[in-house]
């Protein structure tokens, strides 16, 4: 991950919470240690505790554990040290640590609170990095038989406001609009996005763009995430939301 500061959009933040969801697993709950009164964000191993210390982990942030800091809510926490968000990351942020804290699944809690965030998208809402892209595709793989397949012709992403295949059920992951997208009836997610105005870096293009070749294949979506994982983009610039 990337570790220059930058301003934290939605859709960059529910890929990174995704990430977490994939490492930690979607039924990890927020344990408060016994001898505090206080949820820390990391323990005095360094090693993060609370939903929200993994996402600093990965942005190679870190915080003490006796910090006053740790009685923050998330979103300020990231922006002391230097991670600010948008209204509607940080809406996200604040649903999903709230019901973390009170027991809840981490997945359960993040699937809820992108339900309760309706706010309306700034432009760093919609600019997504590979470490999204491949977040994403693997919890809606994760989330189907793993023998599921998409149609081998072309078809559009999005019919009727539901996500088609793969890459359509990304982008409803993403929050796109459903309805707006089949209106536009793509067949090619960089087509969609591009359409409506969402922002990709190069390297979470190269991602998309080898996805859709092994689904259109007729692969399984297990293997095309493998494959999107595998995808050579070292040579290609690194924007601070990619990995």
């Amino acid at each position: 991950m990337s570790s220059t500061p930058h301003l934290l959009g939605f859709a960059e933040l529910l890929g990174r919470l995704r990430h977490v969801l994939t490492v930690n697993g979607e039924d990890t709950v927020t344990r408060r240690p016994a001898n505090l009164t206080y949820h820390p964000y990391f323990g005095r191993d360094g090693w993060p505790r609370r939903l929200h210390g993994h996402i600093l982990f990965w942005l190679n942030g870190h915080l003490d554990p006796t910090s006053l800091l740790n009685l923050e809510p998330a979103a300020e926490v990231l922006r002391a040290l230097g991670y600010s968000l948008t209204v509607k990351a940080a809406v996200l942020a604040s649903e999903a640590e709230q019901l973390s804290l009170q027991g809840w699944s981490w997945g359960h809690a993040v699937h809820t609170a992108v339900l309760r965030t309706v706010e309306d998208d700034e432009p760093e809402d919609t600019r997504i990095g590979d470490a999204t892209v491949m977040a994403v595709l693997s919890h809606v793989a994760a989330h189907h038989a793993p023998e599921v397949t998409s149609p081998t012709r072309a078809v559009p992403l999005f019919h009727r406001g539901y996500p088609i295949g793969l890459l359509g059920h990304l982008a409803a992951e993403l929050r796109l609009d459903a309805v707006h997208a089949s209106a536009l009836g793509d067949t090619r997610a960089l087509a969609l996005f591009g359409h409506l105005g969402w922002t990709l870096s190069p390297r979470a293009s190269a991602v998309l763009i080898t996805a859709e070749q092994v689904e259109a294949d007729g692969a399984t979506w297990t293997d095309a995430v493998i494959q999107a994982r595998d995808t050579p983009r070292d040579h290609l610039p690194r924007e601070p939301w990619d990995r």
